[in-house]
């Protein structure tokens, strides 16, 4: 069995580009963590299905992965296509609880630096799909924070944020708010850029 050593991974629901990791995110550091090459058709469907690994595989890997500052050993794997590196985090019972992919140039290191890699057939069972989002995490949580503050703003300003993004004036909170909301739910980026530099801008008055 082969093993990496010294690596960060963000262990999220759903995987997260390096360049898509938050400082609220709780970042690992793997002192040891054990890595197979797979087929390619396995880490797609590891990569986008809820999933439970087969015993034999579980059993293989079962608390074999230390992290620093924490006692207790994890039950994770690197698993590879020889062009990407995925890794998985399982509870007991050998699903997949969360995931993540590497940092770029750590990715990089490991995939030049280690020659063989044991080849691990393994037949995981699919339990759903999850559909990767259609918009970034940075996104998504621009639209949450916009959508909430549009509803905690005073009268005031929700009249003025009106008229600048739609050159008339409306003093009616209730249309406000639903206009607002519902342009922003839609994906309305000019609505959506006006009102978060408006609010950028309210706050560091």
């Amino acid at each position: 069995m082969t093993f990496v050593y010294d690596v960060y991974v963000n262990f999220q629901p759903i995987c997260y580009d390096f360049y898509e990791w938050n400082k609220q995110d709780k970042i690992s550091h793997v002192k040891k963590i054990p890595i197979f090459q797979i087929e390619d058709s396995i880490f797609q469907s590891l990569l986008i299905h809820d999933c439970i690994l087969d015993q034999n595989t579980f059993h293989l890997i079962f608390e074999k992965t230390e992290v620093y500052k924490q006692k207790k050993k994890l039950s994770a794997v690197l698993f590879t296509n020889n062009r990407d590196i995925l890794a998985l985090l399982l509870d007991d019972d050998g699903k997949v609880i969360k995931k993540s992919f590497l940092l770029l140039e750590e990715e990089n290191t490991i995939l030049k630096s280690i020659r063989k890699v044991d080849f691990l057939k393994i037949a995981p069972i699919q339990l759903s799909k999850k559909v990767p989002p259609l918009e970034t995490r940075e996104e998504k949580e621009k639209r949450t924070f916009l959508l909430k503050e549009v509803k905690e703003m005073e009268d005031s300003q929700l009249i003025y944020l009106y008229f600048e993004c739609f050159g008339k004036r409306e003093e009616n909170r209730i249309h406000i708010e639903k206009t607002l909301i519902d342009e922003i739910q839609k994906g309305n980026k000019e609505i959506e850029d006006i009102s978060y530099n408006f609010l950028k801008l309210i706050c560091n008055k």
